[in-house]
């Protein structure tokens, strides 16, 4: 991110308290890495009063940016504007309008993460296994699993709350293990729509669609950091080094930014895990001459997903130097596999249970998760499928 100006003296209306502290030491030091060195504290927790007192003052009609041409405050981006004139052709009054700037809002949920993940203890260490086949990697996937959703039998076919959903998930990741190879690599991928919902409402984040929800999201929150540190424990005694990526999913949309930041801090004191931060809803992992690749689906149909790895700039160097690309995606909770421009493209089950409105309106489809090893040299040589 581009370092950040000081605030305006008149931002000090808007703040509270605590915050005005921080901004008047911002404003007289000139920097918000010398106001967090003088209070020991993060610059991140200056960046964020900031950002805090910046959005009660929009709220209020105050822009601090704002200029003669420019009135939009923090959070919005420019999209048009109308104008009134008179018969002379004269403007008699101009109205800006504005809309959500995903990127400066993505900007700012990272900082508040960040300044969040200060107290995290990072995860103890665990002893490295003795015996693993270097050749091997086994990529454990888990995707749509909607903790946090309910599901009534009798209306559904299967129960379903977070109580199942811990349950079944580890039990889950302890059957793929048992049938994997002891491969000396493994990737815990959470391929999107971990969490049912994405904030204090049980609703979709996009469409604001109500879900059926178990439980408060404070303690969904805490169960899902839960399930994926273990998750990633597990793996840690079976394999010599794990590689965790959280997907973003549109049930989870800010849930996959906070999760991979926790995740990153947990594990930062284990050399033997690493944990993809991009912020590209596709990802990628080499092993040797195979290419694994992964993008939840919400943005991108099966039929597509070849070309949009293809065509990334990003990804080019990665898919020229393999002579075996995988690809992965979810979404729609149903299996399908298909070979196409030299990629096998997989859509993965769910161990999850229907919920209403997918016993309402969708086909059955059978429930499991899969683990699948591939060598550096030979592409794809074993799976496992557990069910629940």
């Amino acid at each position: 991110m581009p370092k950040a100006s000081p605030p305006s003296r008149e931002l000090l209306e808007y703040a509270t308290e605590a915050g005005r502290e921080k901004l008047q030491l911002w404003i007289d030091l000139g920097s918000s890495e010398k106001a967090a060195k003088a209070l020991g504290v993060t610059p991140g927790t200056i960046r964020v009063a900031k950002y805090q007192a910046e959005r009660q003052a929009a709220k209020r009609g105050y822009t601090p940016e704002a200029d003669h041409s420019r009135f939009i405050p923090e959070g919005q981006k420019y999209k048009g504007q109308s104008v009134m004139v008179d018969e002379d052709g004269n403007v008699k009054l101009r109205w800006i309008k504005t809309d959500e700037d995903e990127q400066r809002q993505e900007d700012a949920i990272r900082e508040v993460m960040d300044e969040l993940c200060q107290g995290i203890k990072p995860f103890k260490r665990v002893a490295s296994p003795k015996k693993v086949l270097a050749d091997l990697c086994t990529v454990y996937t888990i995707t749509d699993y909607h903790v946090g959703a309910y599901s009534w039998k009798d209306e559904t076919g299967d129960d379903w709350d977070i109580e199942i959903a811990e349950e079944v998930l580890l039990k889950g990741i302890s059957d793929m293990m048992n049938g994997s190879p002891d491969s000396d690599q493994a990737v815990f991928c959470q391929m999107g729509d971990f969490l049912h919902w994405d904030g204090l409402l049980a609703i979709t984040p996009t469409a604001k669609n109500v879900l059926d929800a178990d439980t408060r999201y404070p303690l969904l929150v805490q169960v899902a950091i839960r399930l994926c540190v273990k998750a990633v424990e597990m793996l840690l005694h079976k394999h010599k080094s794990v590689h965790v990526v959280i997907c973003e999913g549109n049930h989870d949309l800010t849930g996959s930014v906070w999760l991979q930041a926790i995740m990153k801090v947990a594990f930062k004191d284990n050399p033997r895990v690493t944990v993809d931060e991009s912020v590209f809803p596709y990802y990628s992992f080499v092993w040797g001459s195979t290419f694994l690749g992964w993008h939840h689906g919400h943005l991108c149909r099966i039929n597509q997903l070849a070309s949009k790895f293809f065509s990334e700039p990003r990804f080019r160097k990665q898919l020229a130097h393999s002579d075996y690309i995988y690809l992965a995606t979810g979404h729609l909770h149903t299996k399908e596999v298909r070979e196409e421009s030299g990629a096998v493209i997989e859509r993965h089950p769910t161990l999850n249970a229907r919920d209403a409105h997918g016993a309402r309106g969708f086909d059955n489809s059978q429930r499991g998760a899969l683990a699948i090893t591939y060598s550096k040299e030979r592409g794809e040589t074993t799976r496992v499928t557990v069910v629940p």
